[in-house]
């Protein structure tokens, strides 16, 4: 069967039509009658061959075929949802929409959206922070700031590696002396990155995987920097992300554990568009990345 064969405007009503469970409720969405939608339905079982639905009565349910047809069609619609609102945004405004972890988006790009503009006056760059994988597949987001590895489908350009370090309020710093002290504390703790961070920290020391006394949920690592901050307990940041708390003598490093995070902090993106000039984009973020403070080796507590 060629593209050609297949009535492509049938596929809309069918979705419809099967997400519904009803060609009436269908019907009603598409601004037709119950009868165009069951001869447009019965149009695309004959073009396919398949039987979709069984009809009962007033009642359509999918068939097994349906259900699986249902699934792939709004695969295939979804994608195009996706494009032709891509596209559309293009033919308005020159915006990047980067999506990133929250704190990258505090405490890298904020401090240096007037840099970025400046470097490029022609691009407004949205920035969204989110701990969620991007897939650019059914995202309309043109690029993304992550640590890790991987992505094969993407063009990724690295820009250094990131490490954890385990922090807290200087005042709970002073109490840190072990590894083995932090679970004696709150762990805060971001969509679970604290907990491995934790189990990595007592490994690297040849102790036993001990579970913290109590452990405080937080959606991102800012959020569990700021509970840090406030004496709540304590949490693992990513470093050099991280540094300026450290400077700044709001956070302090009670030990000289450090964790390597796998892979590396890299900007990616698709690999065929052209819109933006990604390489040099890439480029600016690299020299700034490198360009961030480093942490100290050893506890780092602030200055008497």
């Amino acid at each position: 069967m060629k593209l050609r064969d297949v009535p492509l405007a049938f596929l809309p009503t069918f979705e419809a039509a099967g997400r519904l469970g009803s060609f009436a409720a269908a019907a009603s969405e598409l601004h037709l009658t119950p009868s165009a939608i069951s001869q447009q339905i019965r149009a695309l079982e004959d073009a396919l061959g398949v039987t979709l639905f069984e009809r009962t009565g007033r009642t359509a349910a999918l068939t097994p075929d349906g259900e699986a047809y249902l699934a792939e069609v709004q695969d295939a619609l979804r994608g195009l949802v996706t494009s032709t609102m891509r596209l559309r945004r293009r033919s308005r405004e020159s915006v990047l929409r980067l999506s990133t972890v929250s704190i990258a988006a505090h405490e890298f790009l904020l401090p240096r959206l007037r840099d970025f503009h400046a470097r490029f006056p022609g691009i407004e760059l949205r920035i969204e922070s989110s701990n969620q994988l991007i897939d650019f597949k059914q995202s309309d987001f043109d690029a993304a700031l992550r640590v890790g590895h991987g992505w094969p489908e993407l063009r990724v350009h690295p820009l250094g590696t990131a490490q954890a370090a385990p922090v807290c309020a200087p005042k709970l710093a002073r109490v840190i002396t072990t590894t083995s002290d932090l679970c004696d504390h709150t762990l805060l703790d971001p969509s679970g990155d604290g907990a491995c961070c934790l189990r990595l920290a007592l490994e690297q020391r040849g102790l036993a995987p001990l579970r913290a006394a109590r452990t405080w949920h937080f959606e991102t690592c800012f959020e569990s920097l700021r509970a840090a901050e406030h004496g709540l307990g304590v949490a693992f940041a990513v470093f050099p992300l991280a540094t300026h708390y450290v400077q700044s003598g709001r956070l302090a490093v009670p030990l000289a554990d450090r964790v390597q995070l796998p892979g590396h902090v890299s900007f990616v993106h698709r690999p065929h568009d052209e819109r933006f000039p990604f390489e040099d984009i890439a480029s600016w973020l690299h020299d700034q990345y490198r360009a961030l403070p480093q942490l100290p080796d050893g506890r780092v507590m602030p200055q008497a």
